[in-house]
């Protein structure tokens, strides 16, 4: 899926059940999310990242902060408590227009839609801190790798980053079982109608998902000169996937 598909994809999703797109939950499907109780998930998640950074005795300058693949605001909102600027860019047109009509914390917060594959809209050394959650994951890794290296360049020196990123996939089932349900279906399911439902799935909006493992994420750093200060699991990807958070710095 390129950048015009993704964007596409995206902003279909953000026009028709954008909150829980964001955060998938069972009981929440169908327009069910109450705003107040929405946007209560980025205080809870923001305030825990903040206390996170203090337990690494990590002082970083408060001007500037980017929120990658904002959506509608969640974390940027609470992002204006720590910093005097708190910048959200995603790629949907839909979820930046709800992003605005939601903000409450007026020129404090601003809302930029980047349609491309990188992030010159925004100088270098120009954001002393950085986060993004449960965006890269729904990339192909040469994307997400691309706009991680533009993270670095717009990154102020000593300044802060922190991403999540599957390292890979649990195995539910031994591999073996796995193929004899994918052969289980092939069997009493014909072709024709195989071909069908991918043929009406393709077309609609989808969630896709993507991992980079942890030895290449820490190589690729080594080679862009990023320093790794600390790598902890969380549960941002779901059971299936091993989920990754990732702080960084740039001296």
């Amino acid at each position: 899926m390129d950048i015009k598909e993704l964007q596409k994809n995206w902003d279909e999703l953000g026009k028709t059940d954008p909150l829980w797109e964001i955060i998938v939950s069972p009981d929440k499907k169908g327009n069910k999310w109450q705003i107040d109780g929405f946007f209560r998930t980025g205080v809870e998640e923001i305030d825990t990242v903040m206390k996170y950074v203090e337990s690494l005795s990590i002082n970083i300058p408060r001007r500037k902060a980017l929120d990658f693949g904002c959506g509608v605001g969640r974390l940027t909102q609470r992002m204006a408590h720590y910093f005097d600027q708190v910048y959200g860019i995603d790629i949907a047109p839909s979820m930046i227009e709800l992003a605005k009509k939601y903000n409450r914390y007026g020129e404090k917060c601003k809302y930029y839609l980047n349609e491309t594959d990188d992030l010159k809209l925004f100088s270098d050394d120009s954001f002393d801190f950085i986060y993004t959650n449960i965006t890269l994951q729904h990339m192909e890794p040469s994307y997400s790798k691309n706009y991680i290296k533009e993270f670095l360049m717009i990154l102020t020196p000593h300044g802060l980053l922190i991403f999540q990123l599957p390292s890979g996939k649990r195995n539910q089932l031994p591999s073996g079982k796995r193929r004899s349900i994918r052969q289980l279906i092939k069997l009493i399911i014909p072709p024709f109608f195989l071909g069908v439902y991918r043929n009406i799935n393709r077309n609609q909006p989808r969630m896709e998902m993507y991992w980079i493992k942890r030895e290449d994420m820490v190589k690729f750093f080594e080679e862009k000169g990023g320093k790794i200060v600390d790598i902890i699991e969380d549960q941002s990807a779901g059971k299936n996937f091993v989920s990754l958070r990732y702080c960084v710095t740039k001296e």
